[in-house]
């Protein structure tokens, strides 16, 4: 099974073609779609009891959500706009209402997953996730600029405990306080993970460990929508394939960093996670292929 721990959210975006009000969204939302079609993945998220009914029918069909609370109050929102460049996005709003004073509990279910994903909220909460969980095959964690500025020690001590670390180029940059994304890779892999994959955006990703680089270029795609959650679904994606293979060797680590490639490009080709909910594993096993075929030489 796959763990998925992370911010449950309604999300209005704003692009120069259209707006689309209080949609799923959330790391653990975003993440735990993608993941789902590669194993079992569990939810442990928090939601307020004005959260759509339509939308908790939508997670109970694909996950396990005995880690779903419901408690009163409003859900957690978080509204942004895009302008014509769709890679710059501009918070407008933040409210994390019950989601603000949540501390995650892992049911007894799930503290033996093999594959723990924590997805975007406090490092502080992001180690009391790692004491509920037993022996896991391997640990991954996410985290952004407001943690890196305000919870740098706790994070600091998540990073030296988990296997893998899933950044983007400007978090890198902040944490390391280094231009440079390679020295930024390396002194992160000198915290304790065995991994550090730094998202790149439209231009893809590259995989880090103490022996290997391995760079990979975005998907190709003629129109973008919304680029909302498109890491998260990257992560869906890499740890997904490492679930469904139970490997992980230097080879499957690679697969999966392309796997998250192919699922953050299915993000951004609408809105939310609405490209997820009529996707099939052959359309995704069809652009893994074609991927594969454009890269090989």
């Amino acid at each position: 099974m796959i763990l998925d721990i992370g911010s449950i959210s309604l999300d209005t975006t704003t692009t120069p073609f259209k707006t689309a009000t209080e949609i799923m969204g959330g790391s653990a939302t975003f993440f735990g779609l993608v993941a789902s079609f590669f194993a079992e993945t569990g939810l442990v998220g928090v939601v307020g009891d004005d959260y759509p009914e339509e939308y908790i029918s939508i997670l109970e069909e694909r996950l396990d959500t005995r880690g779903l609370v419901v408690e009163k109050g409003r859900s957690f929102r978080f509204d942004s706009r895009f302008g014509y460049d769709l890679g710059v996005r501009t918070t407008l709003k933040t409210e994390l209402n019950v989601f603000g004073d949540w501390s995650p509990v892992i049911p007894e279910e799930y503290a033996d997953a093999e594959y723990v994903y924590i997805g975007n909220i406090g490092p502080e909460q992001q180690l009391r996730v790692l004491d509920q969980v037993n022996r896991p095959k391997i640990t991954v964690a996410d985290t952004i600029e407001f943690w890196i500025l305000n919870q740098r020690e706790w994070l600091l001590e998540l990073i030296s405990r988990v296997d893998g670390m899933v950044l983007n180029d400007e978090e890198v940059r902040q944490l390391c306080e280094t231009p440079n994304i390679v020295k930024g890779a390396r002194a992160i892999l000198e915290m304790g993970p065995d991994f550090v994959i730094i998202k790149k955006g439209e231009h893809g990703a590259i995989l880090f460990t103490r022996e290997m680089i391995f760079p990979t270029c975005g998907y190709p795609l003629e129109e973008v929508v919304d680029p909302t959650g498109a890491g998260d679904c990257f992560a869906g994606g890499f740890m997904g394939h490492l679930a469904r293979s139970g490997d992980l060797s230097r080879k499957t680590l690679r697969e999966a960093v392309v796997y998250g490639n192919v699922m953050g490009s299915f993000a951004v080709e609408r809105f939310g996670v609405e490209r997820f909910l009529d996707l099939t594993m052959e359309e995704i096993e069809g652009r893994y292929r074609k991927y594969k075929s454009m890269v090989s030489f």
